[in-house]
């Protein structure tokens, strides 16, 4: 990337965070990217992707990538070793992401995370990410291409465009991770080759631990379906009937969805029923293209294999102690007794769901 388009890019974050004016650009670091690991020895490392400004004078200046590391037994302290390491003053606070190694998520995020939920000068628009193996592998690709955390955050905002992966900021993290009875979804990454990395799916939070568990991108989709959480569109490939090389791909356009809970007090059986009607297009169907399309008979085929996914899904999520939907959140409010007889982290597994997808084809493309 040329220094003045890297340049460019940073002033720009600046103003749009506010009060940009009030900072010096000059002798001061700028950190864009942070990454968490857990050590083989049980310590903290953290990766840090930073720009570094210097002024040459006569409005010039030279721009630095740099990458830093830090170990310590915790967490705290890192930042001052991280500082004592540069000339200036290094800036944690406009960062744009935070990936944190699964080992290292598989402890607990929020310890991490409080020092960015507190920092007066904090960015809480900033996304954080579960990563497959560490999160420095992750963050030092393309070395020659920083910042890359200005990539990483473009694919997650992509994602989330696109309706396969959670809108999640530092702002909201923290709010869910105070309510009891709701649990997180984080982009899971990976890297590919040392050049590459990709958005593989979402990972599936218990409470604020890594549970270990994820879901693809497709699958992903579906459940954010199940969430109500469709943005513009969501698009899905799905194999209808594989025998046959039957396929297609589809674009969900709108979703109703209707989540009831019921709740036996005599027992305690939690039973929950998700009910999604989708309208949805159909982008691709290559089977008997030299046929019509039979709408009804194609809808309910659809509706059969997504059903089949869904079930496939919520037994993932049971498995992975992850409730997203907020089960446990509407049982507490609407069944406060049996909430406080039940330990939602375990009788989560316990629940009936039973999730329920019909479609209705409003698009088949021009030559149907």
């Amino acid at each position: 990337m040329k220094k003045w388009h890297l340049l460019l890019y940073i002033l720009m974050s600046l103003m749009l965070a506010g009060c940009w004016d009030q900072h010096h650009l000059v002798n001061k670091t700028f950190v864009n990217g942070i990454g968490y690991d857990l050590t083989e020895e049980g310590n903290v490392k953290v990766t840090v992707r930073t720009v570094n400004i210097k002024g040459k004078g006569g409005g010039q200046f030279d721009v630095e990538d740099i990458l830093l590391f830090a170990e310590q037994e915790m967490q705290i302290g890192l930042g001052t070793e991280i500082d004592s390491m540069v000339a200036g003053e290094v800036d944690f606070s406009q960062a744009h992401i935070i990936l944190i190694g699964d080992e290292m998520a598989k402890t607990g995020i929020n310890q991490l995370l409080e020092f960015y939920y507190r920092g007066k000068d904090a960015n809480i628009a900033k996304k954080v990410a579960i990563t497959k193996g560490t999160a420095e592998s992750v963050i030092s690709t393309e070395i020659e291409k920083s910042p890359i955390a200005f990539f990483i955050l473009q694919a997650i905002e992509g994602g989330e465009n696109a309706s396969y992966l959670p809108d999640e900021s530092i702002s909201s993290i923290w709010t869910k991770l105070l309510t009891q009875g709701r649990d997180l979804l984080l982009p899971y990454m990976e890297q590919v080759t040392p050049e590459k990395i990709r958005i593989a799916g979402v990972a599936l939070m218990d409470g604020d631990k890594f549970s270990g568990k994820t879901l693809t991108i497709e699958q992903s989709s579906l459940l954010l379906l199940m969430m109500d959480e469709l943005k513009k569109t969501s698009q899905m490939y799905l194999v209808l009937d594989e025998a046959k090389d039957e396929s297609n791909r589809i674009s969900t356009k709108q979703v109703k969805r209707k989540l009831d809970i019921e709740v036996d007090e005599k027992t305690g059986n939690v039973m929950a029923s998700i009910n999604l009607k989708l309208k949805i297009g159909v982008d691709s169907y290559p089977h008997n293209l030299n046929k019509n399309i039979n709408q009804n008979e194609l809808s309910q085929k659809i509706s059969r294999e997504l059903t089949k996914q869904a079930k496939e899904i919520t037994n993932i999520l049971q498995e992975a102690s992850c409730d997203p939907f907020g089960i446990g959140l509407r049982v507490s409010t609407t069944y406060p007794e049996t909430w406080e007889k039940l330990k939602w982290d375990k009788d989560f597994k316990n629940v009936t769901i039973k999730p329920n997808v019909e479609v209705e084809i409003i698009k088949t493309g021009s030559i149907y």
